[in-house]
């Protein structure tokens, strides 16, 4: 068996952790982008709820400009899509904001045996440093984000179901489909609030151990 010196596991080490900080940093901008979307998609449900006659022509040309097609769309084909649409980007955030959270944990790992070397000066940009000077601002929008995003997220959703259920009167396929698709947007929503609880977070004094 070869053995490995350890300049050598500390250079593997050093580059595995700029990989993995590279990553993240990547997540983070997918993070951004589904966000942005949800907010849009939660607006043109807005628009649906508030205004359903002009936003079904609204959207409806819209959609007919991007698929290049003439046919008439039906308003319950177009509010389906809206749904199917938020469900999805919706499903892909959730994944990627836990993504990083772990991701998070396991640098804090890696700063702390690459930080070793150094006398535990160096290595620490995401760990130890970061949390010593962890800003009223962050700590505001890790509120937002694990807290006050997912309860707005299901105060839309709710309302715009209610809506939909009170215009239509009685029970057909589409409003069947969108109230399935709407309880699988819940459901999501509470297991992501869940998972994040239940994924290990370090704080200051795990990292200085």
């Amino acid at each position: 068996m070869v053995k490995i010196s350890e300049d050598t596991k500390l250079t593997v080490l050093n580059e595995h952790y700029n990989h993995t900080v590279a990553d993240i940093k990547k997540l983070g901008k997918s993070r951004e982008w589904s966000f942005v979307i949800i907010l849009a998609l939660l607006a043109v449900m807005a628009f649906q709820y508030v205004s359903p006659t002009q936003s079904t022509s609204v959207l409806t040309e819209i959609i007919q400009k991007q698929l290049a097609i003439d046919a008439t769309i039906s308003i319950n084909v177009i509010g389906s899509l809206v749904w199917f649409a938020l469900l999805y980007v919706t499903i892909r955030y959730f994944q990627t904001v836990i993504n990083i959270e772990k991701q998070y944990n396991y640098i804090h790992e890696l700063e702390t045996q690459l930080s070793r070397n150094y006398d535990g000066k160096a290595f620490t940009r995401e760990g130890k440093a970061y949390l010593n000077n962890y800003a009223v601002f962050s700590e505001w929008v890790h509120i937002v984000y694990w807290y006050i995003f997912p309860a707005l997220l299901l105060i839309a959703v709710s309302a715009k179901i209610v809506g939909e259920w009170s215009a239509m009167g009685v029970i057909r396929m589409p409003i069947i489909l969108d109230i399935i698709i709407y309880i699988a947007v819940v459901i999501s929503t509470l297991l992501y609030v869940y998972s994040l609880h239940r994924t290990p977070k370090n704080t200051e004094k795990d990292i200085k151990k």
